[in-house]
């Protein structure tokens, strides 16, 4: 037994999503006189998102190369692959950016608003990278245990089975049923 869990890559997922948001929310901030002590927490929690991200393209290698993929999850599967990467690789770029401008005090006058119009459009990256991850999830079924054993189509309805319903269906007013 082990400590991690199984699968690895929907949780994991969430950090580099959240982390860069909250990155993006903590640099606004600090662009407030009174608020530039929140300049450094930027700093780390957009390090933090950057290393999130490489663990989440890692483990997301590894679910696929042990996923059963729906034929029509397939391409949205490559487009959240290529994306991935691309998000990681700005993500670092940004981090580092982000440490060598403070450390050679350059984060100043009009430097910190184009940094955070790039953090932005990064954080916009990864936030669609996360829809496609769930579009995959929510409407093809990709990584959930019924799609992995072969048991349900290719396309997983999102329409509620009414007749099996945890209520029965009781209250659509059906004849022959309570309600």
């Amino acid at each position: 037994m082990t400590w991690l869990p199984d699968p690895l890559h929907p949780a994991i997922v969430h950090f580099p999503i959240a982390l860069s948001l909250v990155a993006v929310l903590l640099e606004l901030a600090a662009r407030h006189r009174r608020a530039r002590s929140l300049e450094g927490a930027a700093a780390v929690v957009m390090s933090l998102a950057a290393l999130g991200s490489v663990a989440a393209v890692v483990s997301g290698n590894a679910a696929h190369d042990n996923a059963a993929v729906p034929p029509a999850a397939a391409a949205i599967l490559a487009r959240h692959e290529e994306v991935g990467e691309i998000a990681m690789w700005l993500l670092l770029a940004l981090a580092a950016v982000r440490l060598v401008l403070a450390q050679r005090a350059w984060f100043t006058g009009v430097v910190p608003w184009v940094y955070l119009a790039g953090a932005v459009l990064v954080a916009a990256a990864v936030s669609y990278n996360g829809y496609l991850g769930g579009k995959m999830v929510f409407e093809h079924g990709l990584g959930t245990a019924p799609v992995q054993r072969g048991l349900v189509p290719a396309r997983v309805s999102t329409a509620p089975n009414l007749e099996t319903a945890p209520w029965g269906g009781a209250h659509l007013g059906r004849p022959g049923r309570r309600g």
